[in-house]
């Protein structure tokens, strides 16, 4: 589908937090209990129904989805980065996981491929769009 596209962009940006929320919420998940107990001393009582065990379950389930979306997320970006040059994936990181700023890697990358700075930028909009295609294609069922 042409007018459906991954945004490959915003998956490398997010992509940089995904080992910290992951842990978070396997962090979460094993602090859940697994039979809540409620005690309820000031008498006061409401006229909801509480179910503190059937929402400890669904909270058990919706970080199990979290965790496993990530896991998932982490699957398909480590399969797009091992599909590129090892000059593609240096234009990546330099990009999307910089260890200088942007415009020292621009400036240092341009240098060393004889590229002035547009072609770098357009070498990495060819490098993203390759990277799109090879998710879509692997993970999405597309050409």
């Amino acid at each position: 589908m042409e007018w459906i596209r991954f945004d490959i962009k915003s998956f490398l940006k997010s992509s940089r937090h995904w080992k910290r929320d992951r842990e978070r919420l396997e962090q979460e998940l094993n602090n859940l209990l697994l039979l809540p107990s409620v005690s309820n001393e000031s008498g006061v009582r409401s006229g909801n129904i509480a179910d503190p065990t059937a929402k400890t379950a669904l909270r058990s389930l919706e970080l199990q989805a979290k965790i496993e979306e990530i896991l998932l997320n982490e699957t398909m970006l480590q399969y797009a980065l091992n599909q590129l040059t090892a000059d593609e994936r240096a234009l990546i990181d330099g990009f999307f996981y910089p260890r200088k700023t942007i415009g020292i890697f621009v400036h240092d990358y341009g240098r060393k491929h004889g590229l002035c700075k547009d072609y770098v930028y357009a070498e990495r909009e060819r490098v993203l769009e390759k990277m799109r295609r090879i998710i879509e294609k692997e993970y999405y069922g597309e050409e």
